[in-house]
């Protein structure tokens, strides 16, 4: 029956996967520089990998940014305990490739080509991989078929499966029980998950709870943070920063609003909007909001060279900051949250500060665990995000308490990465 499916899957879904993205590279610029990193890439790679030698070889497979932060810690623990394996990491998306860009312990990165079975036996040809870690959850079906074909194990770390996930439900989920039996291990972050994997692939074995690398991740860089030194941004001060992480439009049409109410009704504040798309028109669409409030605003790169802003609002058009400026913060709004789904909720907690996010947040499972602990508001509109963000302002006790509360739960979840590596080298023995 397998193979049933990946004729389907091949004959149906790869042509409308290769013609989606060729024409999505024409009018978007993140999937365009994609399809140019991807031309003569295999003519990159068999070079690139003569440098390998006999090292052993170990490959990562990151959708984007969120995914790449969860497979730091592996990377770099395993370097820690065998300078002589070879890391390669592959990605689809160019947030999560530029991220990687001057990491010292990673030799090889690279676009994975998109799915096909010739693509996917071209690679593996090339490579040659002891090991297949996916980070996540970004299974390509004629990538995972093939290295299950040629004997590599695949294994998926800091593995979820939503309540609402499309993966299991439908066609798509007896699709998905074929392509998960090819795995080899699972690393679920929570039992929780672990069950609802179950639903696709049974056997008990296959699973390790190993919890979410990504708190191993953001600890420590808690625990470096001062060693980063702060990002200059305002020339005066305030008692409170407020900071807008990762935000999409459909986040800012609840929040800005709001915000820029606070601004005017309060002299205590500072806020850093970091949106996840820095396009010229969405930059100014969120300047105009403040413009017809008579709040000025300044793009950080305007003054980043010169000095700092005497604006009270600052709008980062940069990339690679937002981890360091929640260090300077004390509330933080979490966007995709109302798209579809919550970005990295982990990072601002870490700093004890409270999290707010909206209402698409199921795909977060520490949002979940920060909302039970009573460290987060989830809130559904424009007046509720009012209410919330003035009652963190008026109200230092709560502030506090809930951000101790976010620290907390970081520190305590922390150890996923060495639980994972002990059971590698149980299982396959490559990494030591």
């Amino acid at each position: 029956m397998l193979k049933v499916w990946m004729l389907l899957y091949n004959l149906l879904v790869v042509p409308l996967l290769y013609a989606g993205f060729y024409t999505g590279s024409l009018f978007n610029g993140k999937i365009g520089e994609g399809r140019k990193a991807r031309k003569k890439q295999f003519s990159f790679l068999a070079a690139e990998i003569k440098k390998a030698g006999n090292k052993k070889r170990i490959l990562f497979h990151c959708s984007s940014a969120g995914e790449w932060l969860q497979a730091v810690p592996l990377i770099e623990k395993m370097k820690s305990v065998n300078e002589e394996l070879y890391m390669m990491v592959s990605f689809f998306s160019p947030s999560g490739y530029r991220f990687a860009r001057n990491h010292t312990q990673v030799d090889l990165r690279f676009y994975l080509p998109l799915d096909s079975g010739r693509a996917a036996r071209k690679l593996f040809n090339i490579l040659q991989p002891q090991l297949w870690i996916i980070s996540k959850f970004d299974l390509w079906p004629n990538h995972v078929y093939t290295a299950s074909a040629m004997k590599i194990p695949v294994v998926i770390t800091s593995a979820t499966l939503s309540a609402d996930s499309g993966r299991n439900k439908g066609i798509s989920k007896h699709f998905n029980r074929h392509i998960y039996s090819l795995v080899s291990h699972l690393f679920p972050i929570s039992e929780a998950d672990e069950l609802r994997f179950r639903q696709l692939v049974p056997q008990t074995e296959k699973y390790t709870v190993a919890g979410d690398t990504r708190y191993d991740h953001v600890y420590n860089r808690w625990l470096k943070a001062d060693e980063a030194g702060d990002v200059e941004i305002f020339s005066k001060k305030k008692r409170i920063t407020i900071i807008t992480g990762s935000t999409w439009p459909s986040d800012e049409r609840h929040i800005l609003h709001p915000l820029a109410d606070l601004c005017n009704e309060r002299d205590d504040i500072n806020l850093i909007i970091v949106p996840h798309e820095l396009h010229e028109s969405h930059l100014a669409d969120i300047e105009k909001v403040f413009a017809s409030k008579q709040i000025k605003t300044e793009r950080y790169t305007n003054f980043s060279q010169k000095g700092t802003s005497s604006y009270n609002v600052v709008i980062f058009n940069t990339v690679g900051l937002l981890a360091r400026l929640y260090k300077q913060t004390q509330i933080a709004f979490i966007g995709g949250s109302f798209g579809k789904g919550t970005h990295n909720v982990m990072e601002p907690a870490v700093f004890s500060q409270p999290v707010l996010f909206g209402p698409n947040h199921l795909n977060s499972y520490e949002a979940m665990e920060l909302l039970k602990i009573g460290a987060a508001f989830c809130i559904n509109g424009s007046e509720e995000f009012r209410d919330r963000v003035r009652q963190l302002l008026e109200d230092d006790r709560l502030r506090e308490s809930m951000g101790k509360k976010a620290r907390d739960l970081i520190a305590g979840n922390t150890g996923a990465t060495n639980l994972i590596i002990n059971k590698l080298n149980e299982l396959y023995g490559i990494i030591s």
